[in-house]
């Protein structure tokens, strides 16, 4: 086999791939005695079936697999062994098989890129995760209330946000009641009551007590019925019948105990350790995002332009569908800027997975695939089977390659910046 690649445009390759008429009858021959051996022809034995008889069978079979297999074969060879990065279709040109087989194509290649080293990555957010008392605190009310129970409120406590009332009255317009209410019960300040907003609601109860009237007007939401007032003006006149609040468990040694703890210290300290968990995660999936939209800022990338071509194409078209004049043109700019900078984002996540030499490994994917169970309520096994039925394996694959490589990457920032923090604190 003989390799040749000419530049055919900026990153643009032309590959030619070239087989004497010995090799590609070499290969012909092999596949004639393969099937020879696997054919049942009647009068002979498996592996027995004379020349001629094989060839007037299967000639035509094996030589156009023959011709295939080959170009499929140099092709992966001649990539692998030229080191070329195709992006993108590989384009059929020309194929010629009258003397031997000679097949080329053309293809865009990954752009060269410079990465940034690592102690160059200025503007991420590189402080710890910390959590203070006070969120424990927040943290453990808010146990200790969603562990309480109701009870009525007394002849002095007013109606706050989040108690329970029941009203009494009713619903008009220009005077006329539209929808009378008898033991019609609200959470005041835990959704719109009749159309009034939620917070304008626990103003209105604000300092009122059981047996006292609320009056409002509003604007009757769109599920309104009887349907013809809605969106219209409603006045609401009600007077509380009762209320209940959620009142919050003594929080103590008794209580900590009941939700798994040893006592009450040992409840705190294993709040701390979760929320300085979620804050760590939250903040890592902030430097990540961070970091990535640095470097698609900052590093200079060129695009291919056959493939950049049909990115903005398709995502002109998509965000263009159902919109007419500037909207439509709006969305276009905006698909497109938006598509080029997940093309160049690719691009970077490929260079810096190379540069690593990121591996995805089966317990990555395996991984991957019980978080995506876990995400969504389903088995597992379901998941997997379902990538590969769909042929998706390989694209999860390539997700996780890149995003283990922005992690490693992430990591090398962090370890040549928080010397230097510690330096300067110093």
């Amino acid at each position: 086999m003989q390799v040749q690649v000419n530049d055919a445009g900026s990153l643009t390759k032309q590959l030619t791939i070239s087989y004497t008429a010995d090799e590609v009858a070499a290969r012909r021959n092999q596949l004639i005695r393969e099937f020879g051996n696997r054919a049942k022809v009647d009068g002979f034995r498996p592996g027995k079936t004379s020349r001629a008889l094989l060839e007037k069978r299967f000639g035509p079979a094996a030589t156009a697999q023959s011709l295939d297999d080959l170009a499929d074969e140099g092709l992966q060879k001649a990539i692998a062994e030229q080191q070329l990065k195709p992006l993108g279709a590989i384009t059929p040109v020309s194929r010629d098989a009258a003397s031997g087989l000679s097949v080329t194509v053309s293809f865009e290649v990954h752009p060269p890129v410079t990465l940034p080293a690592a102690g160059s990555i200025d503007g991420l957010d590189l402080s710890p995760a910390e959590v203070g008392d006070a969120q424990v605190d927040e943290m453990v009310t808010s146990m200790a209330r969603r562990a309480g129970t109701m009870s009525v409120l007394t002849a002095d406590e007013t109606v706050i946000a989040d108690d329970s009332v029941t009203l009494v009255g009713g619903v008009s317009v220009d005077g006329a009641e539209l929808r009378a209410l008898h033991d019609f019960h609200h959470l005041v300040g835990g959704y719109p009551l009749f159309g009034k907003p939620a917070d304008d609601v626990v103003a209105a109860f604000a300092g009122k007590k059981v047996g006292d009237q609320i009056a409002f007007t509003a604007t009757l939401p769109a599920s309104f019925t009887p349907a013809e007032f809605a969106g219209k003006e409603g006045a609401l006149s009600v007077t509380i019948q009762a209320a209940e609040r959620l009142r919050a468990t003594v929080v103590d040694d008794a209580f900590a105990q009941k939700v798994g703890a040893t006592d009450l210290a040992d409840l705190r300290a294993r709040l701390k350790q979760r929320l300085q968990s979620t804050k760590s995660n939250e903040q890592r999936s902030k430097q990540v995002e961070a970091l990535v939209a640095k470097l698609v800022e900052t590093v200079p990338v060129e695009l291919p332009a056959k493939i950049r071509a049909g990115v903005a194409e398709n995502a002109a078209a998509q965000a263009a569908a159902g919109k007419t004049g500037d909207e439509a043109e709006a969305a276009k700019i905006k698909a497109v800027a938006d598509a080029e900078a997940d093309l160049k984002k690719f691009i970077i996540f490929e260079a810096l997975a190379s540069s690593q030499e990121v591996q995805v490994t089966r317990e990555d994917l395996e991984d991957q695939i019980r978080m995506a169970a876990y995400q969504t309520g389903r088995k597992p096994d379901a998941i997997a089977k379902q990538l590969q039925t769909s042929g998706k394996v390989p694209q999860v694959v390539q997700e996780i390659r890149h995003a283990k490589a922005v992690e490693t990457f992430l990591d090398a920032v962090i370890a040549a910046k928080q010397p230097a923090a510690a330096a300067a604190q110093g």
